[in-house]
C-alpha cells in the first residue's frame, strides 16, 4: 500500500499533518536541507504512484556518552562512548493513526539502522521522544529509558536485528 523511499524533490511535503506542529514544520522547512547536507537521511512513505508524503523518519549516526546519559551497563557493553544511530524524527499522518502503520514505520526505521550498523558499526539505536505519548510508543517496542536524559530511550542494534530477523552484528 505504501512505498518507502529516500526523500527527493518529487515528493510533496505540504499537507502532511501528524498532529505535532514541530514535526510537520520540520518536514516542510528542514527535511530536504538536512538530507542534502548529509546531516540525516530522510525516508518518506507515499501511497503507490503518489507524491504526497504520509509518513517519514530521519536517521543519522550519533554517539552516546554512557555517564552523561545514564545508559545501563548491559546496553553499553563496557564502553564509555557508544556509537549508534539516532532516529531523529518519526511521524505518520494523523489520518493513518490507529491502524498499525506507526509500528510498520518504526520497523522500517529500525531496518535502516540495522543495515547501517552492519556496514559502519554501532551498538545502539537512540530516540528522543517528543512527549509522553511518544515515549510510551517507544517503550511498547522495547526501547529502554536512560537515567539522565528525559525522554531519551535506547535499544541495542542486536535486539532490533533479532526482531527483524536480520543477522546480528554485536
Amino acid at each position: 500500500m505504501f512505498e518507502s523511499a529516500r526523500l527527493d524533490d518529487d515528493h510533496t511535503l505540504t499537507g502532511f499533518d501528524c498532529g505535532k506542529e514541530s514535526l510537520n514544520r520540520w518536514l516542510v522547512e528542514h527535511a530536504r536541507r538536512a538530507d542534502d547536507a548529509g546531516v540525516a537521511h530522510v525516508y518518506v512513505w507515499t501511497r503507490r504512484g503518489e507524491a504526497n508524503v504520509c509518513a517519514y523518519f530521519a536517521i543519522c549516526p550519533t554517539e552516546v556518552v554512557r555517564s552523561d546519559d545514564g545508559v545501563p551497563g548491559s546496553m553499553a557493553g563496557g564502553y564509555s562512548r557508544i556509537p549508534g544511530y539516532l532516529i531523529a524524527r518519526l511521524a505518520i499522518d494523523a489520518s493513518l493513526r490507529g491502524r498499525g502503520y506507526g509500528e510498520q514505520l518504526l520497523l522500517d526505521a529500525l531496518g535502516k539502522a540495522v543495515a547501517a550498523s552492519s556496514i559502519g558499526g554501532g551498538r545502539l539505536i537512540i530516540v528522543d521522544a517528543l512527549d509522553d505519548e511518544a515515549q510510551a510508543f517507544y517503550e511498547h517496542y522495547h526501547f529502554v529509558p536512560v537515567r539522565h536524559r528525559e525522554r531519551r530511550l535506547v535499544m541495542k542494534v542486536s535486539t532490533a536485528a533479532e526482531a527483524l530477523g536480520a543477522p546480528r552484528h554485536d
